[in-house]
Order: structure tokens, then sequence, then C-alpha cells
């Protein structure tokens, strides 16, 4: 199935472009494209909707399909023959190992967002890419995007590092500025920003917008809930919230957590450390008491969770979560601790058998 949509559209490429324009995506897509050849491609994307389509399908299938040689001999005329080598030996490679490859890479750049620059402007896209205008260069924009249950990593153009949580998103530009760093965040993500005082971080999110020189900290605005949040780990970062001129200052293990409806705001002090417990690979709790590790469950998870009095807060056990469900693991739990358990709207309720 794959290597047919891979035939479908590229049997329409050839159709109606020349190898020039071939070669010019191709060489994006090895990130050897010069300014000139992304002022075409863009151009060219400009040209009609089924030329964005077939850019975005392409990248989708480069991503899957893994590197194809950069200077092959005929490297022009044969690009796409080496291309599609390629997907077919890495669809066969990937039916016996389909989860050798990282979520996030699977997902990572699959929406590719063409932005022409103008001062001030910062679009984000959806389905296929778009143009604007932004300090009048031309900017390529990706969006990482992870679904219900999926958790990622991304390195960033400067060497900073992102971990997005479930159901959530991220747009950042193929190439930062010199005079400042932007990226877009709807959903959770944490952040390890490399310092650079000339070109200062910014994380926007649909409430807040996190100022950073160079620090830890994570960021959390899911569309449907309640607040917006950023907690931060270590150095300093500068919050910015809607109709308030002035910014706020959170220092390490403070938590600012802002009410959308109402605009009000608080700074809690918090072991921030535990609002990444999400990003490693596995959770283990040794010899716990039970209000401990539901407490880190509601913290891994990110759902709310209420616990009804008489419930054996105070019992001790060990548990270690990879990747399974919540309900995977409340099942567990009720089988050695005595507790009843139900899920509803993301909210986990527990309460004593």
């Amino acid at each position: 199935m794959f290597c047919d949509k891979y035939r479908r559209v590229t049997d329409n490429y050839r159709k109606g472009y020349k190898i020039r324009m071939n070669d010019i995506i191709l060489k994006y897509l090895q990130r050897t494209a010069g300014k000139e050849e992304k002022e075409r491609l863009l151009a060219w994307l400009r040209e009609s909707d089924a030329n964005k389509k077939t850019f975005i399908d392409l990248q989708d299938i480069w991503l899957a399909s893994g590197k194809t040689p950069v200077h092959a001999p005929g490297y022009t005329e044969n690009a796409f023959r080496i291309f599609e080598e390629s997907v077919r030996r890495n669809e066969q490679n990937s039916r016996s190992s389909k989860r050798s490859i990282r979520p996030f890479l699977r997902i990572a750049a699959s929406v590719a967002i063409l932005l022409i620059c103008s001062i001030g402007g910062y679009y984000i896209g959806r389905n296929t890419p778009d143009i604007v205008y932004i300090e009048k260069e031309a900017v390529i924009m990706n969006q990482a995007i992870m679904g219900k249950g999926s958790k990622g990593s991304v390195i960033l153009p400067d060497g900073s590092v992102a971990w997005l949580n479930t159901n959530s998103k991220l747009t950042y530009p193929e190439k930062f500025s010199d005079k400042y760093r932007k990226v877009k965040l709807e959903g959770e993500g944490y952040f390890e920003v490399k310092k650079n005082e000339q070109a200062p971080f910014f994380v926007e999110t649909n409430q807040m917008t996190v100022n950073v020189l160079g620090t830890s900290f994570d960021v959390k605005d899911y569309s449907d809930k309640m607040n917006s949040e950023t907690t931060l780990l270590t150095g300093k970062v500068e919050i910015q919230l809607p109709n308030n001129p002035n910014s706020i200052l959170l220092k390490p293990n403070q938590r600012i957590i802002l009410d959308k409806e109402t605009g009000v705001h608080e700074i809690r002090q918090v072991d921030a450390s535990e609002y990444i417990l999400w990003i490693n690979e596995k959770l283990v709790c040794n010899n716990e008491k039970l209000s401990v590790i539901l407490h880190k469950i509601k913290l891994w998870y990110g759902m709310e969770l209420v616990c009804q009095p008489g419930t054996p807060v105070d019992q001790r056990l060990s548990l270690t979560i990879r990747k399974e469900s919540p309900d995977e693991i409340f099942k567990l739990l009720e089988m050695i601790v005595p507790i009843r358990y139900s899920i509803k709207d993301d909210v986990i309720y527990v309460k004593p058998k």
C-alpha cells in the first residue's frame, strides 16, 4: 500500500513537472537546497493546492523511507528511481520493525509549512503548506505532532531539545533567526534550551508567551483544559500573559497557573522535577506509599485524580510503568490494593473497595 501511494504520487508528479523541480525537492529533503532553490520551491507551491499536496506526500514518504544518496551518478535523471528503490527497501524492513522508528520521527515534519516572512508575522498552518511574510526571507516551518498515547522528542535547529507529551504539537522553523528563536506549542512540552543571549528563545501558546535565555522548563496549554501552566526547573524565564503589560519572572521550582476564563494567575512553589516525569521511558516506584504513587501516576499521564476518603493511601507497594494505559495500571492496582477506580473525561476516580 505504501509503494502504491508512492507510485501514484510520483507518476502524477512526473507528468506535470520538469526534472529541475524534482532535483530541488530532493535537495530540500536532503537539506542541501540553496536560498534560490528554496524560493523556486515556494513559488511552485504557490501555483496550486495540488503542488502543495504533492510536496507533503513526498515529504511523508521521504521521512518513512530513510536517506537517499545525495550525489549518485546520474543524480538528476535517476533521482526518483533511487528514491523509489529506497522506499521499497525500507517498506520491507518496516514490516518487521515498525516500532523501531521513534514515534516522533515518524510524525515530525510530516506537515511542512512554508513561510515567506515579513516583520512580526507568525502563521501556523494545518494540512498543507501555506505562505506568509516574515523578515522577507524564505523559511520552512515544520510541525511535530504527538497523537493520543504517544510521546517523543526533537532536536531543534539550535541544538535545543523539546519533548512533546501526548496530544501535543510543536511548530518550529528549519532555521532560527539570528535575532530570536520562536516556536509554537499546543499541548505540553518540556524544553532544554541552549543559551544564546543574542537570540532569546520564545515558546508561544494560545494563552502565554515564555521568554527564555537558556534554561529547562515545562509548558502545558491544552485547548480543552481550564488552565495554562509553566514550571521552571533551572535558569529563569519571563512569562507574558494576555492583557498584562508586565512580565512575570519565574524562579526554579516555581509553577505559574493561569485560569483561562478569569485571567487570574497564581505562582506556586513546587518540586519541578515531578512535573517532567512523563519524559522518561519508565516510571519506577519502589516501596512507596499509594498516595505518592497516585500523585506520580497523575503527573505521568497528565490526568486529574480524585481520591475518596477511606482509600488506603498509606499502603506501600512497588510498581513500574512503561507504556501501559491508565486502565491497565489501575486494573493491576485493584488486584494488589483494596481499591476501585473509574475514568471519565481524563479524570481518575479512586475509592476504597
